[in-house]
C-alpha cells in the first residue's frame, strides 16, 4: 500500500492540489455559535430588474427554509428523546437501576443518532454532532490526539511522525524553540490533499477537521512516532482520538453509582440545552430567512402566476385582433384594379 508523506518544518514549503480541499479552514479559538443568519443571510444589495439574480437568490432561500425545517424536526425529536432518558436517569436515582434501564437507554441513543443521521438536505447533514444547527459543516467531525500539545515539553526538539488509517502520513518539527503556530500552520496546508484541515486550540491542543466518514473509518486510532519525548520513539504507538468536544455518539450513562448517574444527568442537561439552543437558532433563522425573501419578491420583476396569466391572456386578444386587420388587408390587397374602379362610378 502506498504511503504519502509530507514533512513539516518551520519554514515555507510550497504545496500543490490545496484548491481540492473540501473542508473549510478552521476556526477553533473563535465562537463555535456564530449565528447563521450571518453566515447565511448576508445582506443583498437593491434587486429591480435583476431577474436571474432574484430567481437565485429565492432558490436559496427555498432551500436554507427546508434545511431549516428538517433540522428543526430533527431537534425535536432529539429533544424528546432526552427528556425520556432524564426521566429514565431520575428514576434510577430514588428507586435503583432496574434491569431494562441499560437497554432502554442504549436504544434511546441509538435512536437519536439515527435521527441525526437521517435530517440532511441534499445528503448533507443538518445538525452536527454536538446538536449545533449547521446547514453547511455538519459533516466534519473534530478530534485531538492526546499528548500532542504545542505547549508540551516546548523546549524540547522533536519529530513526530503521524500515520492515518486512510494511508497518508505526516513528520511534524517540533525545533524547541518557537510557539509551534507556524508548525500547526503548514501542517494545516499540508493536511489538505488528505481531505483534512488542522488548528491550534486556546489551550495549545492541535485540532483536526476531518469529513464524518472518515473520522468513521478512523476507528478512533492513529498511529504515533516520536523521539522520547512527546512521544515513545521507536515503533509507531497507535492512540484513541478524542472527539473534541464530545457529543451524541460519545454520550455514555454511568449507571454504577450515584454521583455516575448524576452526572449522566448533567451531559443530558447539557445537550437538552444545546437543542434548546439550536431550536431558537432556527426559528430566528427562520424568521430573517422569510423576511429577506419577501424583500427580494418586492424589489425584483419576478411575476407572480396570476400576472403571468393576465399577459397572455392579453397577448392572446392582441393575437385574435392582429389576424383580424390582417386578414382584411388582405382581401382588400387582392381586389384586382378594374374592379375597384368599377366600384367607384
Amino acid at each position: 500500500m502506498a504511503v504519502s508523506t509530507v514533512e513539516v518544518r518551520p519554514h515555507s514549503i510550497k504545496l500543490t492540489g490545496q484548491e481540492a480541499a473540501s473542508i473549510a479552514p478552521s476556526q477553533a479559538s473563535t465562537d463555535t455559535s456564530t449565528s447563521l443568519s450571518k453566515r447565511l443571510l448576508r445582506p443583498q444589495a437593491d434587486i429591480t430588474s435583476a431577474y436571474s439574480l432574484s430567481g437565485v437568490l429565492l432558490t436559496q432561500g427555498q432551500q436554507h427554509a427546508t434545511s431549516v425545517q428538517i433540522a428543526t424536526k430533527a431537534l425535536q425529536g432529539v429533544g424528546k428523546e432526552l427528556t425520556q432518558v432524564k426521566r429514565q436517569l431520575t428514576q434510577a436515582l430514588s428507586n435503583g437501576v432496574n434491569s431494562n434501564m441499560p437497554d432502554s437507554l442504549a436504544r434511546s441513543k441509538a435512536t437519536i443518532e439515527a435521527t441525526l443521521n437521517q435530517a440532511r438536505f441534499d445528503g448533507k447533514r443538518v445538525v452536527d454532532n454536538e446538536l449545533n444547527l449547521k446547514l453547511d459543516t455538519a459533516d466534519v467531525r473534530r478530534f485531538s490526539i492526546p499528548g500532542l500539545n504545542v505547549h508540551r515539553m516546548s523546549e524540547r526538539a522533536e519529530q513526530i511522525r503521524l500515520d492515518f488509517p486512510s494511508g497518508g502520513s505526516v513528520v511534524l518539527q517540533f525545533d524547541g524553540q518557537s510557539d509551534g503556530v507556524r508548525t500547526v500552520k503548514q501542517l494545516d496546508r499540508s493536511l489538505i490533499p488528505m481531505g483534512m484541515r488542522a488548528s491550534l486550540s486556546q489551550d495549545g491542543s492541535i485540532l483536526f477537521d476531518v469529513h464524518e466518514s472518515a473520522y468513521a473509518a478512523m476507528q478512533q486510532q492513529v498511529l504515533v512516532t516520536g523521539q522520547g519525548h512527546r512521544f515513545p520513539a521507536g515503533q509507531a504507538n497507535a492512540f484513541n482520538i478524542q472527539a473534541e468536544p464530545d457529543g451524541m455518539a460519545e454520550l455514555k450513562f454511568d449507571l454504577a453509582s450515584r454521583d455516575g448517574i448524576k452526572q449522566s444527568i448533567a451531559k443530558v442537561n447539557q445537550h437538552l440545552q444545546q437543542a434548546q439552543v439550536s431550536l431558537n437558532e432556527a426559528r430566528q433563522f427562520q424568521s430573517q430567512l422569510n423576511t429577506q425573501m419577501t424583500r427580494i419578491q418586492s424589489q425584483s420583476n419576478v411575476p407572480s402566476s396570476e400576472q403571468v396569466s393576465q399577459k397572455l391572456n392579453d397577448f392572446t386578444q392582441l393575437s385574435q385582433d392582429f389576424t383580424t386587420t390582417f386578414k382584411a388587408l388582405n382581401a382588400q390587397a387582392n381586389v384586382r384594379r378594374h374592379t375597384v374602379v368599377a366600384l367607384l362610378k
